[in-house]
This record gives structure tokens, sequence and C-alpha cells, in this order.
């Protein structure tokens, strides 16, 4: 199935080190996820967890980035580890997951079972949208456990702690930290210059490099972007929808306001 070839690309891409690309969406509409994709992203990831989207959404969202021109994945952060919800946001056709809060070993291996067909995980079987709704269910069946990204957020002191044995679970592709969470929780919180969070993010990316995946983080700043590289991140998910509009609502004004106002 070329689909299942396309997410398959983007597996390969991470494991081999290569430099991706990641957007994001957090406004529940189709032309907002198909507006991001056309920006030649290698994956965008639609936001189920910080975002007012539910699986009906989810499913405009992944067919607007399937509208847009080019190889864009289309990938999801559910809103927790639960395998009903995991399963549900798969069968709209997504070629990954990103899962928050992964805290142990059991945590991590839960995502890959829930991801995973039997008889190596507990995936339900269905002819959805995944599979073309059924059309191509045993191609499906036959290559997409392989085909999927799987990406743990380590967000928490626990998740640091652990993050070598989490990373070295088989079918985790990458780790990724949200910089706001994990300062939080290191009670700095958003500073991304005090030597506790560094630290913490030190020891995340000696536990990626152990076990041979990649680790990416939230970069909203770009003047940061340069920063993250030197810290050892290995690719960026760069701003959000939301935070564009934001941004450029704030620098017309500005810029209005000085010549009008």
């Amino acid at each position: 199935m070329d689909r299942l070839e396309r997410f398959e690309r983007l597996r390969q891409r991470f494991h081999d080190g290569d430099p991706v690309r990641g957007g994001w969406v957090s406004i529940p509409h189709g032309e907002a996820a198909e507006l991001t994709a056309r920006h030649d992203y290698d994956f965008v990831v639609a936001d189920m967890e910080h975002a007012p989207t539910d699986v009906g959404d989810l499913s405009d969202l992944v067919r607007g980035i399937d509208a847009a021109p080019g190889e864009t994945v289309p990938l999801v952060r559910v809103p927790s580890n639960d395998e009903v919800v995991i399963k549900r946001a798969l069968d709209t056709g997504v070629g990954g997951l990103m899962v928050p809060r992964i805290d142990t070993v059991a945590d991590a291996e839960a995502v890959v079972a829930a991801s995973t067909y039997p008889p190596e995980g507990i995936r339900g079987t269905a002819g959805t949208r995944a599979s073309g709704f059924g059309a191509d269910l045993p191609e499906y069946l036959d290559g997409a456990d392989d085909a999927l990204t799987r990406i743990v957020q380590v967000e928490t002191l626990s998740a640091v702690e652990n993050g070598a044995d989490i990373a070295a679970v088989e079918g985790i592709d990458a780790l990724f930290v949200g910089p706001a969470d994990l300062s939080v929780a290191l009670s700095v919180p958003l500073d991304y210059e005090a030597e506790a969070f560094e630290a913490a993010v030190s020891e995340v990316v000696a536990a990626a490099e152990s076990a041979g995946v990649p680790v990416g983080v939230f970069a909203t700043d770009p003047d940061r972007f340069g920063t993250w590289s030197n810290m050892g991140f290995e690719f960026g998910i760069m701003g959000y929808d939301a935070g564009f509009l934001r941004a450029g609502n704030e620098r017309l004004l500005a810029a209005y306001d000085e010549n009008w106002g």
C-alpha cells in the first residue's frame, strides 16, 4: 500500500537519524491541518491532549493533511495512554502516535501493545478508514505494525530517571520533550536555562543515544533552535497553528498602531 510505504519511510528516517521537520495542529478543523501540511513538513501532529479535538475532528484533520500536496504524514498526540483511545485514533488513518506522560517501561510497553495487532499486541481489528474501510484490510494488517511511528513523551522526573529503559523498549521510535511540562515538573517553570532542566535534558539525550533512538523537542521560538540543537535534540516540532495566528495578529496590530494609531 502506498500509504503504508509513506508511513514506513517516515519511521525509517527517525531510525536513520535523518533530520525531520514536524508541524502541529491544535485547531480541530481540516483546513487548518491542510494549510499546515502544505508547508512541506515531514509530519504534522494533530493534538488531542490539550486541544478540543475528538475522534470525529481527528478524521477531518487527517483528511486535511492527506489532501495537501507532498508526503506529509499525519500523526496524532492522543490524550492519554489508553488502549481504546489509541485504537480509535489509529483507525482514522494516522501514521503514528505521540503519547504523553510515559513514566515507566510498563507505560511504554502498553503504547506498543495498543498499537500492534495480535498476537504480539492487543489492537482491535476492523475495516476502518486506515484500511480503506476494509478494502485494504489484509495489506494493512500485514504492514501496519512495522509502518507506524511511536513517539513517547518525557515530561516528569520519573520519566527522566527511567529514560534509558523506556527508550530501549522495542517498538518505541523516539523520545520527545515538551519543555514546558518538564520544566514545571522540575519546579523551574518555563526556565529552560535552569540547571535542573538542562541536567534533565542531558539525561534524556543520553538515554536516547544509548538506545539508538532520536529525541525531539517542541520548539516555538526560532531564536532557541540553535540552543535546542546544541543540547542534543535531533528533531523539532516548530510551533503550532494557534500560536501562528496569535503572533501574526500581534505583529500586524503593532504595525497598524504605529502607523495609524
